[in-house]
């Protein structure tokens, strides 16, 4: 159960939303919202309940009759192929429209998104785990659970291609780049021919091919020629810790000299 605020419009105000659970525990009485009048409580697609609180008909050019119902969560037409969802209204903290207009494009056009991504991006690449209570905070800290808002964001296809962004360009200032990533790779194999063991080296740098997304099957493209440029290496890789244990069999075998 949450409180939520609609800032504009006729419908002003402050509403109760209940999870179907909660509605069904507390004995609440609900219809779908395609089915629910003003003053019923209206069931949303993504399982959520509050109160309907306007339902019209319209007619459009071909004279087809449709419906438009506004909740206290969210708004939609009736008949159609959409859904009435209450999350992704309560992420962008929008309930008056019927589609929030781009609204995880207009988030990430804020100072408070741009702040929070590059907290996110700096847990990231300490030896911590992801503070989500923090990120909350320093996110949105008037919600009422932040740490639940900030996971909410962070769904978002576009807030994770920001952190991609950053990710790259934090990296990249400290000259962690495609090119570090395979001269180190290639480093790694020239000591595992003298030493016989890199595994703790690959482990580092696979973390790096993890952020700069260079695992085997990412192309590495420049201009018109494309190169799987992680998959030779991950080529030469095996064929040189095959030879090293090859080698160690070999020594291993070897009769003792009288």
């Amino acid at each position: 159960m949450e409180t939520i605020q609609r800032p504009r419009g006729k419908f002003t105000g402050t509403w109760t939303v209940y999870t179907k659970d909660e509605a069904d525990e507390q004995g609440i009485a609900y219809k779908h919202w395609s089915k629910a009048n003003p003053g019923e409580m209206a069931l949303s697609d993504d399982g959520y309940v509050g109160e309907c609180l306007f339902r019209k008909e319209h007619k459009d050019k071909r004279n087809r009759v449709r419906i438009i119902i506004k909740t206290c969560y969210g708004v939609q037409w009736y008949p159609g192929s959409s859904k009435l969802l209450f999350e992704p209204n309560r992420a962008a903290h929008r309930y008056c429209y019927i589609k929030p207009r781009d609204w995880a494009e207009q988030e990430a056009n804020k100072t408070r998104t741009k702040t929070t991504v590059m907290a996110y991006v700096t847990q990231l690449l300490s030896n911590n785990q992801i503070d989500w209570d923090l990120l909350g905070r320093i996110y949105r800290p008037d919600q009422l659970i932040p740490k639940a808002t900030v996971r909410r964001l962070f769904k978002e296809e576009r807030i994770m291609e920001m952190v991609e962004e950053k990710l790259k360009e934090v990296l990249s200032k400290n000259g962690v780049n495609q090119d570090y990533v395979i001269k180190t790779v290639l480093e790694a194999i020239d000591i595992a021919r003298g030493k016989g063991d890199v595994s703790g080296i690959l482990r580092a740098t696979e973390n790096f091919m993890d952020l700069l997304e260079m695992k085997p099957s990412k192309k590495v493209i420049t201009d018109t020629i494309e190169i799987d440029m992680t998959r030779q290496i991950a080529d030469k890789i095996a064929t040189e810790e095959n030879k090293l244990k090859l080698g160690q069999r070999v020594e291993q075998n070897e009769p003792r000299q009288p």
